[in-house]
């Protein structure tokens, strides 16, 4: 049987030390929130009741000092059953916990910022040849917080943070600043602006989320096989980058190229009819990610009056082709250069200058 409890000190403690080396590439409104759903998530606060500010604040406070004392340390390997793995052993580690009902996943994220998390395993599958891991409720997380994660052909659905990031944008739609493919999607859902939070409420988003983890499944594929067509070259193309703006571009590329697969996200959404989905899609379309594929935005507004699924896959198509471009420029660029700020100031001046 596995100690339970003890595991997920060692995974905390990793998650704590990605924190406070990386806490810093959040943008102030982001951290904040981020720290506000991670206290809700330790101190099991349920997402529909408030929270107290001194309480928080002082949670934030001695989080800060843990930081501190552990900005330099190094991550810890886990110990399970009496063996011995380096932190980023997935594959093994996960194959002591599988058969506990357990799921862990390790990988590198944004500004490859390490990320870690413990949980419920709900169940697994195989997909286009990967491993797809759902995972229920979360006993250790960091502060990212992705719906799915991909590593090597390993994948990883999370529906705790699903329905986090959904809860939270149903926050959204309940303000005065409310975006219409939000409350369009929600809508869909037969869920609308004027509810009140509640128990009840939390529920039935707990459901959309466990449909729209499907969807974010297929994002993750979308990432495996372009990942494969394009190959190792990519990986040591964002390696070379330092963590910047150039990195965030290059990412989000990728990003666009995944979901604009034949593979991918929207192709999922297309072939099922899945409108609320698309809806959600065009909500979490953001930054560089926003600029490089604007026709999805107008072929939106022609689909909310005609129901017109082809106008949609005409973007997706556009999108696959500015994405290739993209692509096709950096790649090029990377194989001039050898200085890794060179590359990134190439990528400002050629591609980022024109772009913005």
């Amino acid at each position: 049987m596995v100690d339970i409890e003890s595991l997920a000190r060692q995974v905390k403690r990793n998650c704590n030390i990605s924190d406070a080396r990386y806490w810093g590439n959040y943008s102030l409104c982001g951290l904040l929130l981020r720290l506000r759903d991670l206290y809700r998530s330790e101190s099991q606060v349920s997402a529909w009741k408030k929270i107290s500010h001194r309480d928080v604040g002082e949670w934030i406070s001695a989080r800060e000092t843990l930081w501190g004392e552990l900005k330099d340390s190094q991550f810890g390997d886990i110990t399970l059953n009496g063996h011995v793995y380096d932190a980023f052993e997935v594959e093994r580690i996960n194959a002591a916990l599988t058969k506990e009902g357990l799921v862990y996943g390790a990988g590198l994220g944004l500004y490859g910022k390490p990320s870690f998390f413990l949980a419920d395993l709900v169940s697994k599958k195989q997909a286009n040849g990967c491993a797809v891991f759902t995972a229920g409720g979360e006993y250790a997380r960091d502060l990212a917080d992705y719906p799915a994660m991909v590593q090597e052909k390993t994948i990883f659905v999370r529906t705790d943070m699903a329905k986090q990031l959904l809860w939270g944008r149903f926050e959204e739609v309940r303000s005065n600043c409310v975006k219409s493919a939000l409350t369009y999607a929600f809508s869909c859902y037969g869920i609308s602006a004027g509810e009140a939070p509640s128990e009840h409420l939390y529920a039935r988003i707990s459901q959309v989320a466990l449909c729209e983890s499907e969807t974010y499944l297929y994002h993750e594929l979308g990432e495996v096989f372009e990942g494969e067509r394009i190959g190792g070259e990519w990986k040591a193309l964002l390696a070379s980058l330092p963590h910047g703006r150039a990195e965030v571009f290059a990412r989000s590329v990728k990003d666009i190229l995944s979901d604009t697969s034949e593979n991918g996200m929207l192709m999922h959404i297309i072939q099922n009819r899945k409108a609320g989905s698309l809806g959600f899609y065009l909500v979490f379309l953001t930054g560089f990610r926003k600029l490089i594929f604007p026709e999805i935005f107008d072929a939106f507004q022609v689909f909310q009056e005609t129901g017109n699924w082809e106008k949609i896959d005409g973007a997706r198509k556009a999108g696959y082709k500015n994405a290739a471009v993209y692509l096709e420029k950096i790649l090029s660029l990377h194989k001039k250069e050898v200085i890794n700020s060179t590359l990134s100031e190439r990528l400002e001046q050629e591609i980022l200058s024109g772009l913005l």
